[in-house]
């Protein structure tokens, strides 16, 4: 519990996420980056080359047992949280700002991303329960409903800012802005994954457009579309669903709409040949309109924990089957296992 010893974890988790967000972002806005402690246990914030951290952000969860003698399992969501996202503002609110209140999205969802992002990439090898639990967060945060019956995902689209809260929808701003706003970049990152190719480029066209992002509005504000225009000269062919070389069908669905997909999946492992196992899927869409369109991952466990097979698209309500070939049999074959897409 020393001063020097919290102040070394603090550090630590702000030089990795510096790193990583320089890796998927591009080079830092400023040269340095200053952290401090301010006193609010449950608040950070973040300035140009200045970062405010709680205090409680300086603690490790052991600390917070030997403090509180007990563990707050959405305390520690926070903490896990709230170093990244604060760095990750020096990317997203100082390199780059926001055109109107209805790109602030851009900014908070951006900085929410880029902490789940931290701990996928930053924390060693267990980094996946967290990584996880963070989505699952996230989730819950844009689809549960408050004692008046109303999600912040039911106020209205994730467009409105901060015209989404109101008496009865009070945190929907919260919700949406930051976690929808986030999870609309993790289906981006998605969609854009590369399933096949060397293991370190499957994220290429995802880090190529978000250096492209940072790039363009070095020195203008960013808008909704103009990082539409910027994901549509990064995506790939697959997602040009209306052949037009635009991103309207997303954009409609997550950030212009409110609808949020269900999801029903079965498979059944056949021989193939050569000594090949076949997996038939079948995955079914539903609660959405007749013309959403969304792209879900498949994974498969051999052993090793999930690997990626491959994306199943699917439009409005209806069941689309797939067949994967491989050369092994999985343990298991899951829908959507790292909370890619969003979803009831």
């Amino acid at each position: 519990m020393s001063p020097t010893a919290m102040t070394k974890y603090a550090l630590d988790q702000t030089r990795a996420q510096m790193q990583v967000c320089t890796i998927f972002f591009g080079k830092a806005p400023y040269d340095s980056v200053y952290i401090t402690e301010q006193p609010n246990f449950n608040f950070g914030q973040s300035w140009p080359s200045l970062v405010y951290l709680p205090i409680s952000a300086y603690i490790d969860s052991t600390q917070r047992w030997m403090l509180f003698g007990q563990i707050n399992t959405k305390f520690n969501g926070f903490v896990q949280e709230v170093t990244p996202h604060e760095v990750a503002h020096q990317w997203f609110g100082h390199g780059v700002g926001w055109a109107s209140y209805h790109d602030l999205w851009l900014s908070e969802g951006f900085a929410e991303f880029s902490a789940g992002l931290f701990l996928q990439q930053a924390v060693g090898k267990k980094w996946e329960k967290d990584y996880i639990d963070f989505w699952e967060r996230q989730r819950v945060r844009i689809l549960e409903k408050n004692n008046f019956g109303v999600s912040p995902n039911d106020a209205g689209p994730l467009w409105l800012g901060l015209r989404l809260n109101s008496p009865r929808s009070a945190q929907a701003y919260q919700g949406d802005t930051y976690s929808k706003g986030a999870y609309v970049l993790l289906m981006l990152r998605s969609l854009m994954y590369a399933d096949h190719g060397p293991a370190d480029n499957r994220d290429q066209a995802f880090i190529d457009m978000m250096h492209d992002f940072m790039e363009s509005h070095h020195d203008s504000p960013a808008s909704t579309e103009s990082f539409k225009a910027i994901a549509e000269k990064h995506m790939t062919k697959q997602m040009d669903l209306q052949q037009n070389g635009r991103l309207d069908w997303f954009f409609n669905e997550w950030v212009y709409g409110t609808q949020v997909p269900r999801y029903s999946f079965k498979y059944e492992l056949q021989p193939a040949d050569g000594g090949k196992v076949k997996v038939h899927a079948e995955l079914k869409q539903s609660e959405v309109d007749d013309h959403f369109a969304m792209f879900v991952p498949v994974f498969a466990d051999f052993g090793n924990g999930m690997v990626r097979l491959g994306q199943m698209g699917v439009i409005g309500n209806s069941t689309r089957a797939v067949d994967f070939i491989l050369d092994r049999q999985p343990k298991k074959v899951a829908l959507n296992s790292y909370k890619d897409i969003l979803e009831r």
